[in-house]
């Protein structure tokens, strides 16, 4: 008995109201007889012993329950402890495209949102920050505390990277040698991106050449594009001074992703992308929940024991219909009314069409087995690419039409445009599909449209290229033309440029005897000249040096400028530049950059 304990010992406190309940019942009792207990002992009625016995027994049976809901203990095991040692890293794209507008408000500050909410759902594991640009850089390390990393996100801006562009395959690298680095064998990877070119394509395959690394792609903007609007304003144009146009190629993030074995999530304005993601990089498989030979002492519930009590005197109950009457007024109130489960006796497609009432699609898609309610609920969810796919084995004209509406909204149009006519060639009078097949060809025009806009831009660069090398061709050929009016050219810059030199020309011409006669001595005079020239220089330098470093301190500080400033007011304002977290970042980064090789120019500057 030395080891006996209560895991819940505030169950004990219910032993007052229901003490207080019994005692209660038994006064009433006798308050509310109908014959006075002298007559009735003359009349020989014993009513009351019965009753008098029932409450002692339900008495004995509400302190049994109470005990044993208390959880009596007499003994404790050893059982193995788990722990989860998933890891990912959240690798995100800070190009100046980002600034783009095609999603409101723009791509950078919704990836900023998206970021955000994975972070909330990460609870076990740990997690690393990576931003990229033209090279990539670690932000947060792998840890456990997913505040750290949200604290530092909206800080991330494209203007602190050291190096401007876009190249996907250096986060991913970086990505992976963290996760080597801290001795992981696997992970996942959340590439939050808005462009992959080829050559990206190209590289990241060659970084993932087994399953062991996942990949999962959040594509942001749209296929259409936006222009890059800065933060003062402007646009972001080319040479040409045409505005720059930043397309999503989701193309090659959905065949990267089938490539590596992974995942591409398009950018969605409801939190389902977020959700898929998450559930994507919450599994957890037999290699990542390991227990490492450590172990828990826990304590072991043994008030099942008093079960057998309790069923014995359960049993004169239910020829009362007492026990019945309980277990029914418990259970109906907390049954729900509303939910698709609450009646057992209904198959899956049944709870599911109730959960497609109710708006809860997601649900609704899994429970659903006929593909095409399956369909719609994935649709009306937005998970775009999970309908296609439901929609793909089926022949018939409706579920054509609902894949094609798919193809559409995943901003697949010619897909579209291709399923939208063939449904009015065998159905010239589907007025919804002909409806679609308009809206999706003016999105293809304005497409096509934005295309030859920004491949008209390249060849006016070259145009004026041309014409500035031909006005130099001519310059050249009017100068070999006329030798004279170049010379005359010539003569008129020098006389600008030289004037003491031609006078002096001059009269070396008048009288050339005398100025070969006194050149020895104006030598010896000019390398005097210029020995005092080089010591005043020198001077100069030493004494401007201090002048140079209190110019350097009035570029970097404005106040510095007016005649006097207090020294302390100095100090403050570098303790108030210091507590800047992008000021932070920008130097953490900065330092990254200094000890590796500068990235090569991929000719990508946004």
């Amino acid at each position: 008995m030395s080891d006996f304990t209560l895991l819940s010992t505030l169950w004990l406190l219910a032993s007052v109201p229901w003490a207080g309940l019994m005692l209660w019942l038994t006064k009433r009792d006798k308050q509310r007889t109908l014959i006075a207990p002298h007559l009735a002992k003359a009349m020989g009625m014993q009513s009351k012993q019965p009753r008098k016995k029932g409450l002692g027994l339900i008495t004995i049976m509400g302190l049994i329950t109470i005990v044993a809901l208390a959880g009596p203990s007499f003994s404790s095991q050893e059982r193995p402890s788990y722990t989860n040692s998933s890891a990912r890293v959240l690798v995100m794209d800070m190009s100046m495209s980002m600034y783009a507008n095609d999603i409101k408000p723009n791509r950078l500050t919704l990836a900023r949102y998206k970021a955000l909410d994975l972070l909330k759902t990460w609870k076990e594991g740990s997690t690393g920050l990576v931003a990229y640009a033209g090279d990539a850089y670690q932000i947060s390390p792998m840890t456990s505390d997913s505040q750290t990393i949200a604290n530092q996100l909206p800080n991330l801006s494209p203007e602190l990277m050291p190096y401007p562009g876009a190249d996907a395959s250096k986060g991913v690298e970086l990505a992976i040698e963290m996760m080597s680095n801290a001795g992981l064998d696997a992970g996942d990877i959340v590439l939050i991106t808005d462009d992959i070119d080829d050559a990206e394509k190209s590289a990241i395959e060659s970084l993932l050449p087994s399953s062991k690394w996942r990949l999962t792609i959040l594509g942001m903007g749209s296929r259409a594009g936006a222009p890059i609007q800065l933060n003062d304003g402007s646009l972001m144009t080319h040479d040409s001074g045409q505005p720059v146009i930043a397309k999503s190629n989701f193309d090659n993030m959905r065949q990267l992703a089938s490539s590596v074995n992974g995942d591409f999530v398009p950018v969605q304005p409801t939190n389902s992308d977020v959700e898929r993601i998450s559930q994507i990089t919450s599994q957890v498989d037999s290699a990542n929940a390991t227990n490492h030979g450590q172990t828990l002492m826990e304590r072991n519930n043994q008030g099942y024991w008093l079960i057998p009590l309790l069923l014995l005197p359960a049993l004169l109950l239910f020829r009362r219909g007492i026990l019945l009457s309980a277990l029914l007024a418990i259970t109906l109130p907390l049954m729900p009314t509303e939910s698709a489960y609450a009646n057992p006796w209904i198959n899956n497609d049944q709870q599911a069409m109730a959960l497609y009432e109710q708006g809860q699609y997601d649900q609704a898609a899994e429970l659903f087995e006929d593909p095409s309610w399956k369909g719609a609920a994935q649709y009306n969810a937005n998970n775009f690419e999970a309908a296609i796919d439901t929609f793909k084995g089926l022949d018939n004209a409706d579920a054509q039409y609902n894949l094609a509406n798919a193809y559409a909204q995943s901003g697949q149009l010619e897909q579209a445009a291709e399923l939208y006519q063939s449904l009015l060639d065998t159905n010239p009078n589907h007025q919804d599909a002909q409806h679609n097949l308009d809206v999706v060809k003016k999105a293809l025009e304005q497409q096509q449209q934005q295309q030859q806009q920004q491949q008209q831009g390249e060849p006016s660069q070259d145009k004026s290229q041309g014409n500035n090398a031909s006005q130099d061709a001519q310059q050249s050929q009017q100068s070999e033309q006329n030798p004279e009016q170049g010379e005359a050219q010539d003569e008129k810059s020098g006389e600008q440029e030289q004037p003491q030199d031609r006078q002096n020309d001059q009269s070396n011409g008048e009288d050339s005897e005398q100025s070969e006669n006194a050149s020895k001595p104006s030598d010896q005079e000019q390398q005097q000249d210029q020995t005092k020239q080089a010591a005043n220089q020198q001077n100069d330098e030493q004494n401007s040096e201090p002048n140079s470093d209190e110019s350097a301190e009035a570029q970097a500080n404005p106040l510095s400028n007016q005649q006097a400033v207090d020294p302390e007011l100095r100090k403050l304002q570098q303790v108030e530049n210091a507590r800047d977290p992008s000021r932070l970042l920008q130097a953490q980064m900065i330092l990254q950059a200094q000890q590796k090789q500068p990235p090569q120019d991929t000719g990508k500057k946004w």
